[in-house]
This record gives structure tokens, C-alpha cells and sequence, in this order.
């Protein structure tokens, strides 16, 4: 051991030299001097021993080629041995064996050579007998021969730093965590008179606050000179509740940062009661701007019309619910008005989707100038808006009189012509008004009375309004009644065609136009406006337009089983709508295949409305059953604005006058105009014209002389059954023009 820690070169001399005074008297106390030096020393060094073995560091000795040549007992501990013979017999290359990256060990030993000595050298080792990769500090210096100067070996210490080196990983990952937050972590100290001490705030206050952080704490506020006016109450109060019960404090506000952004923020913290009574909350607080976004956007979806932004129904059963529980506790009535706008169809058919929601978005904006900011005005759907006014007075009677003179001030706002470039719209509407006082069942059953009132209002002649009267629920019951009748009539296929006679120039009745016609048992004869509106509103389009197609394809085909009627043509009235369904196209496919009818001899007959509806898919299946035979029409040509521009995008055979337009050729210079430009155009064209409505020989007059070719009215016939029908047509076709107008019975 004494070899080992190189001491005894340090006593050379003295043996020598006492071993010169051998001869000489004072030899004998020589030696016992040197005895006595040696007994020191290797006290000394048992000492020295000693305290190296138990030092909490490890302390080696190694060869300078990396040979362990000692160890002290806690770098045997540190290495997971349990003496120091069982270490230096394990340990081969402390290179290779020790250090998770090997090459460590060449830059230790760079160092080493380069300076003499290495400190704390950081390096991630393995405890060498269980391989756990750990964290050391190195330091170590060669020890040279004290005459010759040769180095002889190097020793150093070890001391292990596994925690340390955790420890600021996890400082560095705290504070990268903290700095790339989207919010901040905060610890904050407050007394009962509410002053407050800001123990930390992590880096991402910066970014929340747009404020450095030392501004922030020096100020010893957390958000209140930020927070939004209107927000700070519901704050300050948050944090005193979680104050006073010791809950963690949650809560959601709004924030005006310094450069003026503003943001939505959310604190979470939980409080500690501290010994003096102060309370210190630990928390969070995060910017949930893009979830409040998110979250409006969701609202605004599942509440709000996208293209007005107004109130949609499901919003608006809240508003109404919520208007009945004001008259309750106000006992003042409000007023709901429920409001269908006249002639919008045939401004969003005639003229596109997109004119028509520029017109919707008009209508809405000029409702809400009418109304106060508390009042509700709601898009129903379609055309179909409704308005809530609240606190109308002290009896029924006032709220009624104050809801009337509302209504009149609307109307008037709604009067206003529409205009869009050369595009001039009459605007009007039909308005229902029910007064409540908060005790009806549901909103539904007010919006179902004011319903009734505005039907009233379109049936009087529209652009005004009716004050809903509870005599009218008889009428709405029998409305119900009649449209269950007709149900069951179109089921039972009890509804009937009646035919019109069309008469050609040289007066024979080339054909027909088929009307449908419904008989009912109680009621007689119901105008057609009457039960297709009902249809519509029901959503029987489809079903009815079926039952007219079948229908008159087995007409068809039983005129064209007998000679004498076998070239007659019939036009049929087809909604756009059906036309464009994925059923109508194998549907009529099937019929005709059925029936083996010649085709060329049925004509679809659509209103100008198919000039907005998807053109292309309409074309297509136009051109379909085209190379199959059928004919088109296009009916009530001239009563929309772009039919003359657009008619040659589809593939018709004929155009028909509006009845208005021949009604008032014998009275109306610009119908006579029109009426002339239209024959030319179709002319031009190469399309047959139809004049319908023709009631009088002069009107017959005018449209031959400017080339019409088909003549439809009251002149001729009106619809009639089929019997009476082909009667008339046998006639005309033996008799020609000499033949006097028709007088037929229906």
C-alpha cells in the first residue's frame, strides 16, 4: 500500500545518511529518530487512507494507459460492486466499458495530456455492474516522478450528479414549456383587503398581455387594468368566491392586451390557505380566443340564418319563450308578426338565387331599422320572416293599436321598390299579427295563429295586414280538413283531367292543353290555385305532377287508337321541381314504354321558372326525351326579365303568351308591342307560338295577322271533359273557320 501512493522515495535520504553515522556515537539515536519518523508516517498515511476510503467521493488511481489501480469504497458503491478487488477485477477498458459515449473518454484524455489536470468533467457513464446510465463530474491530474519528472499515473474523484443534471433538464424543460405555452403559470398571494403580491408569472404572460413580465409584476396586478369593463364584475367576484369557499377558481373573461387585440382568456387556479390568512392561488390561464370563435361560429350556425344572420327558428322558439315569461312578470302583451313576402318567387325563379338572397338580405336589414335593438326579427326560412315586439302597452286593446301601427310602419319600409342595376322590384308583403300575453300553450300555436292572420292578409289582396281573430280557427280547421281530402283524392285517383281545345290557323283544334280538375264531394268544384297550393305546401309536387304524366299518357293513347283523333297533341303542366327529381326521368321512361304512344304528339309544358333552376341537368333530360319524340313548351313567356336572353340556352318547340299580355292587346299599346316582338322572336326562332286566354274575335285577329300559330281561350272552349272535348274537335275538323265559337258545358 505504501508502493501505491508513491511515499517512500521521500525517505531515501535519510536511511542513507543514517547509515553514514553508523561508526559514529550517535547512531543509536539516529535510527530511533528514523523509527520514530516511520511510526508517524504510517499513522499518517493510515489516516490519509482512511479518510480517502470514506469520503462520500470517489477516488481512483489509474494507469496512464486507462488501468484501474484503485479504488475507494464509494466508487466501488457508485459502480455497484461491493469491494474494491470485485471492481478491479471487473473493470477492462474504462473507454468502452464506462462512458455511454466513447469517445468522452478521448476528450478527457485529450485535456489531460494537453493541461495536466481535467475539472469537472460532465460525462453520462453506466454504473458499471448493473449498466443504469447515470450523470458524473470528473476531475483528475497525472502525477509525475518527483526527480525525474516521468508521469506515473493519474487520480482523480467522481462524484455523482444524476440529480443535479434531472433536475436542470427539468428546469430547461419546465422553462421551454412555460415559454411556448399559449398561456402562463402564476402563483399569486392575496389578503382579505384584496391587495395582491405576484409570486411568478412564466414567460407566456408576455405573449397573453403583449407587456414584459417585470412591468407586469411591479405593477402587483394580475388582469384588471386589462380585463374589458363589462367583464370585471363577473372577475373580481370569482376570485372572492373562490376566496371565501376555498374552490378552485375557473372562470372566462375578456381582455384588451396593450397593443389593443382582444382576447378570451381563461384562469384556472387552485387556492392554498396560508398561515397569516392570506390566500395563494397556483394556476393557469390560457387564451381561448379560437375556441370562443369556434364556439360563436357553432352558435351562430345551430341559431343564427347563415345568410341573413338573423334569428332561425330554433332560436326564435327561445326568443318567443322567452318574450311570454316578460309578459308574465311585466303583465304587458307583446306582439308576434309573421310575414310572407308577395311575389318573391317569381323575382328568385325569374331572376336567379343570387337576386333573390341580395333581396332577402335587404328585407331583413330594413325590418331591423323598423324595430328596437331588444326586439326579435327572425328569418323563418324562405320568404317567411317573424318579428317580436315586447311591452306594448297595459291592455290587449293598446298592444294591439301600438302592433297595427308597427305592422303599417314595416309594410311601408318593405314598399320600397327593390333595385339592382336596370332591375326594379315591387316589394310588398302580407303580414299576421297575434297580440299574447305570455299564457298561450306554445310558440308554436302563436306562430300558427299569426300564420292564419297572414293568409288572411294575402287572401284580401296582399301588401297589407290582418289582426289574428280566434273566429278564423274554424277556417284554418277546415283549410287542414280540405287538404287531407285532397290527399286522399290524389291517392285514390279521383282527381280528373279536363281539356282545353288549342285551335291551329286554319280553325281545326289541333289539340289540347290538359287542366286538372278536382271535384269534391261536398264542396263542388275547388279552384286548381287552391289545391296546387295546398300541394305545395305539403309537398305533394311530386305525387301530382306523377298522376298528370299517367294521366295523360292514357288519354293520349286512347286518342291515337282511332284515326279520327290520332294526330291530336296534348300539353301537359310539369313543375321544374319534378322535372329535376332522380325519380321523373325513369318514371316517364316507363310510361311511354307502356303505352307506345307516338311521342311527337305530347308536349311538357314549363313556366319561366325553369330558367333558374340548374339549366344543365334540365337541358340534358330535355334533349333526352327530345330524340325520344316529346315536345316543350315554355308557358307564361314574357312575365319574367331574362326569358329572352336565356330561352336559347334550352331546347324548346313553342313558346305560349301570357293570358295577361292578350287580355289587353285590344287596350294597351306596350302589350301590343310585346305581344308582336314575342311572335317575331318565336319566328326567329323557328318556335311555334301559343296564345292563350284568347277570348275575342279581335284578339284572334291580331295575333293571326302577326303570324301566331295556336289559339287557346274561352273564344274556343273552355276546359271540358274529355267527351265533350272530342266532340268539339270532330266538328272543327269538318268545319273549319266557318264554325261558330264553342259553347260547351264543363
Amino acid at each position: 500500500m505504501l508502493d501505491s501512493f508513491g511515499a517512500i522515495d521521500g525517505f531515501m535520504l535519510p536511511i542513507a545518511a543514517a547509515a553514514g553515522l553508523a561508526c559514529t556515537a550517535g547512531l543509536t539515536a539516529a535510527v530511533i529518530h528514523y523509527r520514530g519518523l516511520c511510526r508517524q508516517w504510517r499513522d499518517e498515511h493510515r489516516n490519509l487512507s482512511s479518510l480517502v476510503e470514506n469520503l462520500s467521493e470517489g477516488i481512483y488511481r489509474s494507469s496512464l494507459d486507462g488501468r484501474q489501480l484503485s479504488a475507494n469504497r464509494a466508487l466501488v458503491k457508485l459502480n455497484g460492486y461491493e469491494t474494491e478487488a470485485e471492481l478491479l477485477a471487473a473493470v477492462k477498458n474504462i473507454g468502452s466499458e464506462w462512458y455511454v459515449d466513447p469517445k468522452r473518454r478521448d476528450e478527457f484524455r485529450e485535456i489531460l495530456q494537453r493541461d495536466g489536470y481535467v475539472e469537472d468533467f460532465v460525462s453520462e457513464i453506466y454504473r458499471h455492474k448493473t449498466r443504469e446510465r447515470i450523470w458524473i463530474t470528473e476531475s483528475a491530474r497525472i502525477v509525475h516522478h518527483r526527480r525525474n519528472g516521468r508521469a506515473l499515473y493519474y487520480e482523480g474523484s467522481v462524484r455523482e450528479i444524476t440529480e443535479t443534471v434531472t433536475r436542470l433538464r427539468l428546469e430547461e424543460q419546465f422553462q421551454k414549456l412555460t415559454s411556448n405555452l399559449p398561456g402562463g403559470l402564476f402563483q399569486i398571494v392575496r389578503g382579505r383587503s384584496f391587495d395582491i403580491a405576484v409570486n411568478y408569472l412564466s414567460e407566456g404572460f408576455q405573449n397573453l398581455l403583449e407587456v414584459p413580465i417585470e412591468e407586469h409584476i411591479a405593477g402587483r396586478e394580475l388582469f384588471s387594468r386589462f380585463v374589458k369593463p363589462e367583464d370585471r364584475k363577473a372577475y373580481f367576484s370569482a376570485f372572492r368566491a373562490s376566496y371565501d369557499t376555498m374552490e378552485p377558481l375557473d372562470h372566462e373573461f375578456r381582455i384588451t392586451t396593450a397593443t389593443g387585440k382582444e382576447k378570451w382568456l381563461r384562469i384556472s387556479a387552485k387556492p392554498e390557505r396560508l398561515d397569516d390568512g392570506q390566500v395563494s392561488w397556483y394556476g393557469y390561464v390560457s387564451d381561448i380566443s379560437l375556441r370562443k370563435r369556434q364556439a360563436l361560429e357553432i352558435e351562430e350556425l345551430a341559431f343564427y340564418d347563415p345568410l341573413t344572420k338573423l334569428p332561425n327558428r330554433r332560436l326564435l322558439t327561445e326568443r318567443i319563450a322567452r318574450s311570454a315569461k316578460i309578459c308574465r312578470r311585466t303583465r304587458m302583451p307583446s306582439a308576434l308578426f309573421f310575414i310572407d313576402l308577395d311575389n318573391f318567387k317569381s323575382l328568385n325563379d325569374t331572376q336567379g338565387h343570387g337576386i333573390g338572397d341580395e333581396y332577402l338580405v335587404e328585407i331583413s336589414s330594413r325590418l331591423r331599422h323598423c324595430v328596437r335593438d331588444s326586439d326579435t326579427v327572425a328569418r323563418m326560412g324562405g320568404d317567411e320572416f317573424v318579428v317580436i315586439l315586447d311591452g306594448l302597452g297595459d291592455s290587449d286593446a293598446e298592444a294591439a293599436s301600438k302592433a297595427i301601427m308597427a305592422g303599417n310602419k314595416m309594410l311601408a319600409a318593405l314598399r320600397r321598390p327593390f333595385e339592382r342595376g336596370e332591375l326594379r322590384h315591387s316589394s310588398s308583403a302580407s303580414m299576421g299579427v297575434v297580440v299574447f300575453g305570455g299564457h298561450e300553450r306554445d310558440g308554436d300555436d302563436l306562430l300558427k295563429r299569426a300564420d292564419i292572420a297572414m293568409y288572411q292578409a294575402k287572401g284580401a289582396g296582399r301588401d297589407g295586414l290582418a289582426l289574428f281573430d280566434e273566429n278564423w280557427m274554424d277556417g284554418e280547421k277546415e283549410r287542414f280538413t280540405l287538404l287531407e281530402d285532397f290527399r286522399r283524392a290524389l291517392e285514390d285517383e279521383t282527381l280528373e283531367l279536363q281539356f282545353q281545345p288549342q285551335v291551329d290557323r286554319e280553325g281545326r283544334v289541333a289539340g289540347a292543353e290538359g287542366l286538372l280538375r278536382w271535384r269534391h264531394p261536398r264542396l263542388g268544384m275547388v279552384p286548381p290555385d287552391r289545391f296546387i297550393a295546398l300541394a305545395e305546401q305539403a309537398g305533394l309536387m311530386h305525387q301530382l305532377c306523377r298522376f298528370v304524366l299517367a294521366s295523360g299518357v292514357r288519354t293520349l293513347a286512347r286518342w291515337q287508337r282511332h284515326p279520327e283523333t290520332a294526330d291530336l297533341g296534348l300539353s301537359l303542366n310539369v313543375s321544374v321541381q319534378s322535372f329535376s327529381g332522380p325519380q321523373f326521368m325513369p318514371f316517364l321512361e316507363s310510361l311511354l314504354a307502356d303505352h307506345a304512344i307516338d311521342a311527337s304528339r305530347l308536349t311538357i309544358e314549363f313556366t319561366e321558372h325553369v330558367m333558374a333552376t340548374d339549366q344543365a341537368l334540365v337541358a340534358s333530360r330535355m334533349k333526352t326525351l327530345k330524340s325520344a319524340g316529346l315536345r316543350f313548351s315554355l308557358d307564361d313567356f314574357g312575365t319574367g326579365y331574362s326569358s329572352l336572353a336565356r330561352l336559347k340556352s334550352l331546347p324548346f318547340d313553342e313558346v305560349k303568351i301570357d293570358g295577361s299580355f292578350v287580355r289587353d292587346i285590344e287596350t294597351s299599346d306596350g302589350d301590343r308591342a310585346l305581344v308582336r316582338t314575342i311572335l317575331a322572336m318565336a319566328n326567329t326562332l323557328g318556335l311555334d307560338a301559343v296564345a292563350e286566354h284568347v277570348e275575342t274575335r279581335s284578339q284572334e285577329a291580331f295575333l293571326y295577322a302577326f303570324g301566331c300559330d295556336l289559339f287557346q281561350g274561352y273564344l274556343y272552349a273552355p276546359a271540358c271533359r274529355e267527351e265533350v272535348f272530342l266532340e268539339a274537335a270532330r266538328a272543327r275538323a269538318t268545319a273549319g273557320n266557318a264554325v261558330e265559337p264553342l259553347r260547351l258545358e264543363a
